[in-house]
């Protein structure tokens, strides 16, 4: 997937957004009232000069503020959103492991919901109990 990489200036009430590697000579510049609309009339005019479809698993474009306190701001946060999200994969990794483990360990799903601090239904849906394969099945009611 390509990126495209716009830089976004506050001139007044607008943003103004230069988008980097267009052709020589085509427009390079567009704006938009708020951050959204500059980003996305930063994807139509890369849609229309490169002339591709507006799809978002074709292209992305990489906006970036041009004032270097707001782009530092903006770069510590998605930093520290990051680490969020990698954090919150491990723990889910975690999580899982240890309620299969101690279930397969022969702990009821209630009890390894307590020492995870967890529901008993939450360990349900991490460590499922096997089906019974020698449990008959009951017939339905009609």
């Amino acid at each position: 997937m390509t990126t495209h990489k716009a830089t976004a200036e506050r001139q007044g009430r607008f943003w103004v957004v230069t988008i980097d590697g267009l052709p020589e000579g085509e427009q390079n510049v567009t704006q938009g009232l708020t951050w959204t609309e500059a980003h996305d009339n930063a994807r139509d005019l890369i849609s229309l000069v490169l002339d591709i479809e507006d799809d978002p698993d074709a292209y992305t474009v990489e906006l970036v503020p041009a004032d270097p306190a707001m782009f530092e701001v903006v770069r510590e946060a998605e930093e520290a959103d990051a680490a969020v999200q990698e954090a919150e994969r491990r723990r889910r990794t975690a999580m899982t492991r240890a309620a299969r483990t101690l279930v397969g360990l022969g702990l009821t799903q209630a009890e390894a919901g307590r020492m995870l601090g967890v529901t008993h239904q939450r360990i349900a849906q991490l460590a499922p109990k096997a089906p019974n394969k020698n449990a008959e099945k009951k017939p339905v009611a009609a």
